[in-house]
């Protein structure tokens, strides 16, 4: 394993500067020694850094980029710019918590070290999303999840784009912004949002015309911190936000600012049945 040299710098609210991190991008990508750039945790501005890397170094040397949360920005960006699949999955943090899940690295392992296809992923019987550093013993709290959820039927394919959707939607109107014709889209939130927040969101999605384009929307597991309750729900959101489309609809998936999570690769063809609640991946993110 190789630690990036920036990735303990302050510099203002980012782990160094944007020369910094581009600089340390590019050389990973350079070192035949490393087989993979996987984040550590989250945070903000990736996308600071989408202007200045060099697109054709990524294109001749391409390597799994791996995160969830603002990696979504570089992620999409490197997408657009090269065609080339990423992955939204783990962090560092996901295997370096007092638990880890199983089924983070199975899928994980599934996808990106012994891919298989077809693919279905598994569904989750417990999950995880207390503050576990805030706490003296760092326990990790476990509860039993109600499950993958359909909003709405049926059955779609497709190419598999998306992630944190707050983060997606800093790319739209630029030159990083995907076209999402045809597509899969995944999205998740982090503990931070709220369902105002997140309803600004989906309505956004839905006045800049995505829903006009996409066979399939799944959407990831949000945190207890949301604050979802029956009064003020986000199937309430979903139907405003969803209104005149019948494109098959899944939530509660096993991904997001959750534990455990499944391992996505942007850019493969998919299949979802939402009525049967599966998610098949019909090709392999990694050759």
């Amino acid at each position: 394993m190789v630690e990036a040299p920036n990735c303990r710098k302050v510099h203002g609210h980012s782990a160094g500067t944007v020369q910094e991190r581009v600089d340390t991008l590019h050389a990973f990508l350079r070192d035949t020694s490393i087989k993979g750039i996987i984040a550590f945790w989250g945070g903000f501005q990736t996308h600071q850094l989408l202007e200045y890397l060099d697109y054709d170094l990524i294109r001749k040397n391409p390597k799994p980029i791996i995160g969830y949360s603002d990696m979504t920005a570089l992620q999409l960006g490197v997408f657009a710019k090269t065609g080339l699949v990423t992955f939204s999955g783990p962090c560092g943090i996901t295997f370096g918590k007092p638990k880890t899940f199983e089924y983070s690295w199975k899928h994980f392992e599934k996808t990106l070290i012994n891919p298989e296809v077809p693919f279905k992923l598994e569904h989750s019987n417990e999950y995880s999303d207390n503050e576990w550093w805030l706490r003296a013993d760092k326990k990790v709290l476990i509860k039993k999840t109600s499950g993958w959820k359909t909003y709405q039927g049926g059955s779609a394919e497709g190419k598999l784009i998306g992630g944190n959707l707050g983060t997606m939607l800093l790319l739209h109107g630029t030159e990083y912004w995907h076209d999402f014709k045809n597509a899969i889209l995944f999205v998740e939130e982090d503990e931070e949002e709220k369902p105002q927040t997140i309803d600004r969101l989906f309505t956004k999605m839905r006045q800049i015309g995505v829903f006009d384009q996409i066979n399939g929307l799944v959407v990831g597991r949000f945190h207890s911190k949301v604050g979802f309750t029956s009064k003020d729900s986000f199937e309430m959101i979903l139907k405003d936000a969803l209104k005149g489309y019948d494109f098959p609809v899944l939530y509660n998936v096993d991904f997001g600012h959750t534990d455990p999570l499944v391992t996505l690769p942007i850019g493969i063809r998919c299949k979802i049945d939402a009525g049967k609640k599966e998610i098949i991946y019909l090709e392999a993110g990694v050759q």
